[in-house]
């Protein structure tokens, strides 16, 4: 828990990622609707090759209207997993030389400033949360501004904010069929990282809802965090805002 000079507690920040974005389907649009209505603001890792015309239309109107409510940023390029030993699941990792990371990587960035333009934020979020040190090169070499994986990189580049999503809201079973949101297991890990302070990612799948339960044990959580923030307890943020905060201080 962080405190300022005159011991008073800093409230963390906390930004909340939804992954795997490429359509509109209706499980994404009612928690586009939720969030906007919590006043909860939301970075959505857009998958590049698989971006479809309208989730572009969709995106664009929403960052135009509401700015402050949502991020959209690059995740990956098609989401593949190159991974074949039985290792950890990456698209962008060890088994993938310099050339191969470095076109992907490139190609995505391409895509998406080409459908979103000034609207796109500067980050990039490898799938999987796989990558190494080829990768942060190239992240950096292509000037992305934040890098979000599920851990702290632990060797930073000058100018790339790391920005890690430490609370997976939901998980997987090995073979990849998502588990049933549990709400109680979400509370008990926002409040653990709580207590640590400082900037919090927490990190979903809206695709991994499956069942009406899921659903309202993701709204319930919601509506934790939007209370938190009302009470000053932690402040909600983009990838943006902690960009602008760097620039201009606060």
């Amino acid at each position: 828990m962080l405190f300022d000079g005159k011991n008073n507690r800093i409230p963390p920040y906390i930004f909340l990622r939804d992954d795997d974005v490429w359509s509109d389907d209706d499980i994404f649009l009612e928690l586009l609707s939720f969030l906007k209505e919590l006043s909860v603001p939301v970075i959505y890792g857009v998958i590049p090759a698989r971006l479809e015309p309208q989730m572009v239309a969709v995106l664009s109107r929403a960052k135009r209207e509401n700015p402050d409510l949502l991020d959209i940023a690059q995740h990956g390029f098609q989401h593949v997993n190159y991974a074949n030993d039985g290792a950890s699941k990456y698209e962008f990792g060890a088994g993938r030389n310099y050339d191969e990371q470095y076109q992907d990587m490139q190609e995505g960035q391409k895509l998406l400033q080409g459908a979103f333009g000034s609207l796109l934020t500067s980050a990039f979020i490898p799938p999987y949360h796989g990558f190494d040190g080829v990768t942060l090169d190239i992240v950096d070499k292509l000037g992305f501004q934040v890098f979000s994986a599920g851990k702290k990189v632990g060797f930073l580049r000058e100018f790339i904010f790391d920005l890690p999503a430490r609370v997976a809201l939901n998980e997987y079973r090995s073979n990849g069929v998502p588990m049933v949101f549990d709400s109680r297991q979400m509370l008990l890990r926002l409040r653990r990282e709580l207590l640590v302070g400082g900037i919090i990612g927490l990190v979903y799948h809206h695709r991994a809802i499956r069942h009406v339960s899921d659903m309202k044990a993701l709204k319930l959580l919601l509506r934790y965090l939007a209370g938190l923030r009302d009470r000053g307890v932690v402040r909600c943020c983009l990838f943006s805002d902690i960009l602008r905060l760097r620039k201009y201080g606060g």
